[in-house]
């Protein structure tokens, strides 16, 4: 069987707790769409084991992107000189990252040793914008967000970054015709959907919300559609 879902923040115990709820062995495949990390206190541990898992194919989420490109230099030894070696654009990010839930995913990573560190730093650099997939007899796309400045014409190769990474769809946006893009970034709640995933035409949200109050993870069966939360 062939899962989604996205935007787990650091709640590793709901992680796990879908885990089980899905059965998840071996021989199945799940997607994690993006933002993995921040806000939750957990985001560092849910990488770390999804990276013993062959099965397990995390796509780049906003959060991801923006803790590689602040952890290359986070991660050298801070003196006054590599301080004042910083690009305005690089405290930029740091403050983006901080402000948007990354303060508790710096002090996870306060708590690794460097190797593990730097393997969790590569983990980020391998992740893929997009994965195309056929389950059930049905075509996806997955990603992070809705697609930005979408045209049906257009290759998905030459889409920019941040229309995989922060995009939001209205409730009447319409996609590709033979193919149905999954995806979270936009918790359902905002388009309407409650805590629930949210199915349109051509789209499905799965960000159900997972780390906010009331809030559940969703996961999506590709091959049955059938929906799972906790």
């Amino acid at each position: 069987m062939i899962y989604v879902m996205s935007d787990i923040h650091g709640c590793f115990d709901k992680y796990k707790e879908m885990l089980s709820l899905i059965e998840f062995l071996p021989r199945d495949t799940l997607y994690v769409l993006g933002d993995v990390i921040d806000r939750g206190p957990d985001g560092i541990k849910i990488l770390q084991d999804m990276m013993l898992r062959p099965n397990v194919f995390p796509l780049l989420g906003n959060h991801e992107f923006t803790a590689a490109v602040c952890l290359p230099w986070l991660m050298e030894e801070v003196t006054n000189q590599s301080l004042d070696a910083l690009e305005e654009t690089q405290i930029a990010a740091l403050s983006e990252w901080i402000v948007n839930g990354g303060g508790v995913t710096i002090q996870s990573l306060k708590g690794l040793i460097q190797e593990e560190r730097e393997d969790v730093l590569e983990y980020l650099r391998e992740m893929e914008l997009f994965a195309c997939i056929k389950a059930g007899g049905r075509d996806f796309v997955l990603l992070h967000s809705g697609l930005g400045h979408f045209s049906p014409d257009k290759a998905l190769e030459d889409y920019e970054l941040e229309d995989f990474l922060f995009g939001r769809p209205e409730l009447d946006t319409a996609y590709y015709p033979d193919k149905i893009l999954v995806f979270g970034h936009t918790p359902t709640r905002i388009l309407g959907g409650g805590d629930k995933i949210l199915r349109r035409e051509t789209w499905i949200d799965i960000d159900c919300g997972c780390v906010f109050k009331g809030g559940r993870l969703g996961c999506l069966c590709l091959d049955t559609m059938e929906e799972f939360y906790v």
